[in-house]
């Protein structure tokens, strides 16, 4: 029978579990700017920051191979 407590499959290492945790979040809540960003960027009257909104997400879109995340398949 398994316990109901939650257990770390990293090494048992509650740091690592929690920094996987953080930065999942941090993932998620960056996905959400971007979304909505998207949405409202025919709204967005500042050029300097529609461009470096732009630059942003073309480069968090498009870098091949960041540490720790696999690139696209060549």
């Amino acid at each position: 029978m398994e316990s109901p407590q939650l257990h770390c499959i990293l090494n048992s290492n509650n740091v690592a579990c929690s920094f996987a945790v953080g930065a999942g979040f941090l993932a998620f809540l960056s996905c959400l700017a971007f979304l909505v960003l998207d949405t409202q960027e025919t709204h967005i009257a500042d050029t300097r920051f529609k461009i470096a909104f732009q630059l942003l997400d073309l480069i968090l879109a498009d870098i091949p191979g960041l540490p720790g995340i696999p690139g696209p398949p060549k």
